[in-house]
């Protein structure tokens, strides 16, 4: 059966209506409108809903009115249409049981034969859940910021009175070293040492995880040629017996704004775990050097080392993790200290690498 024109036309109206109704439903969006010359408030049903009038209740301007939470906002919005002009506000409402209620709300002027402002009409939708969500996220943030800040504060105290007492040890040992006698004695100095050592490395390590997040404003320029140089002369006996090649490339850009101590501890790390992990069946080459891409400055280190399984420990390469093949010792704390400290200035450090082959570490600007 064919239908005539009327009939598609009312069909399609239909079909409009019920699809502005559906969205209306989900996106919780009533409409309104007011008559000023004769006092006359109009809310459709998901309006009434939002804000909790009953459906036989006729309110004037007035009683509308106290629908908003301050009488200056309800004059401040009118003066707007008056003047001819639209607006479009989130704010805080209030319900008819004085119930917050937050709304984006908009609101159009409308006009007589005479250009005269003689209404107002709009719609609202209640944002309510999404605003008290993001007050309760704040709420939280403002929660974690205050115990992150009381942690700071105290693992400053930590680590300092501890980097008393373990200079305190390596004193007392100091002091000692020269009035040991027997072979027993020896051996009971020689492991308090490395025990004192290890204390140091470790109070060391703890103090950069400390200064981490505070050092955003020790940044200053860093010639890369005088930095990567400084690391590299700390290294020159063990690169020179090893007979290691280190390229250096740094035409892409010579200076970054940094924090001298973060980026020579970083180097230091690099440099370390290369010669630590070369190849036994060629000479390491250290490739360093600096590019752009798209805006973005990388600092690439690279080696032509053993390699990296990232299959398999991707996920422990910037993590500290116990190792059961060494009694359980501490592995991964540098490379993880390395990525806490550029975090810490905005940047990023990633790893590529091929087993047997190649690892390159790029820090991301």
């Amino acid at each position: 059966m064919m239908l005539d024109n009327n009939d598609q036309f009312k069909s399609s109206i239909e079909e409009q209506n019920y699809f502005l109704n559906e969205v209306e439903a989900v996106t919780k969006t009533g409409v309104y409108s007011i008559n000023l010359k004769e006092d006359q408030f109009f809310i459709d049903t998901i309006g009434r809903s939002i804000l909790g009038i009953s459906t036989d209740c006729v309110l004037s301007l007035a009683q509308a009115s106290h629908l908003f939470s301050t009488s200056s906002t309800v004059k401040t919005l009118l003066q707007t249409c008056l003047k001819g002009d639209y607006f479009k506000q989130d704010l805080e409402m209030q319900s008819f049981e004085k119930e917050k209620v937050w709304v984006h709300l908009t609101g159009k002027p409308r006009y007589n034969n005479k250009r005269e402002v003689v209404g107002i009409r709009g719609v609202f939708m209640s944002i309510d859940k999404y605003v008290r969500d993001n007050q309760e996220v704040q709420r939280h943030t403002r929660i974690i910021e205050a115990q992150n800040e009381r942690l700071l504060h105290f693992a400053h105290i930590v680590s300092h009175n501890l980097r008393s007492h373990s200079s305190n040890l390596e004193l007392t040992l100091d002091l000692f070293k020269d009035v040991v006698e027997d072979e027993r004695t020896k051996v009971f100095y020689s492991y308090l040492n490395e025990v004192s050592q290890n204390l140091s490395t470790t109070l060391k390590h703890l103090n950069q995880v400390v200064t981490a997040s505070a050092q955003n404003s020790s940044s200053v320029s860093i010639d890369l040629s005088q930095a990567v140089q400084k690391v590299l002369d700390r290294h020159q006996k063990a690169l020179e017996e090893i007979d290691a090649i280190v390229k250096i490339d740094f035409s892409a850009f010579d200076c970054i704004e940094y924090v001298p101590s973060f980026f020579e501890d970083t180097l230091e790390t690099f440099v370390s775990n290369s010669i630590k992990h070369r190849s036994s069946d060629r000479k390491l080459v250290l490739q360093i050097c600096t590019k752009t891409v798209k805006d973005k400055k990388l600092f690439e280190f690279k080696d032509n080392g053993s390699g990296i399984d990232l299959e398999r420990d991707e996920s422990k390469i910037f993590r500290v993790y116990k190792d059961s093949k060494t009694k359980g010792q501490t592995k991964g704390l540098s490379l993880f200290l390395a990525k806490n400290q550029i975090e810490a200035l905005g940047g990023d450090l990633v790893v590529k690498s091929t087993l047997g082959q190649q690892t390159t570490f790029i820090i991301k600007f």
